[in-house]
């Protein structure tokens, strides 16, 4: 009996060292979270040709533009580009982690942050 016991007490030990251990070694793991950059918005108000446009020039414009636009989605001029972000997609398609767009990942938190301001600013053109 008394060498069962001290049996258990050497597996108990094994399972708790190698518990600790696991959990050691995979909060050692590279899957941390990125602190977001700060946001400077810029002064003055968001306009869709100072700001915007050049958003939509690098990063939107080789999918949503001429005859085959991905998701029937056109992205050519300040027209559509509003009414994208008028309708709530544009803003929560470049916003959402799972399916961001564009679809090579989310733009910077300083990029995305101007599309919000130029909204609340009433999608100023000039």
């Amino acid at each position: 009996m008394k060498y069962w016991c001290l049996n258990n007490d050497i597996k108990m030990k094994k399972i708790i060292r190698t518990s600790i251990l696991m959990i050691l070694i995979s909060s050692c793991s590279e899957g941390y979270i990125p602190i977001e950059e700060t946001t400077q918005i810029p002064p003055g108000p968001v306009t869709y040709e100072t700001h915007i446009s050049p958003i939509i020039s690098s990063r939107c414009i080789s999918c949503h533009s001429d005859n085959n636009p991905q998701a029937g989605v056109l992205l050519e001029n300040y027209n559509q580009v509003r009414n994208s972000s008028e309708n709530g997609l544009l803003i929560q398609r470049i916003n959402d982690p799972a399916d961001p767009m564009p679809v090579t990942g989310l733009m910077p938190l300083s990029t995305r942050v101007l599309f919000d301001e130029w909204s609340n600013n009433g999608y100023l053109e000039n």
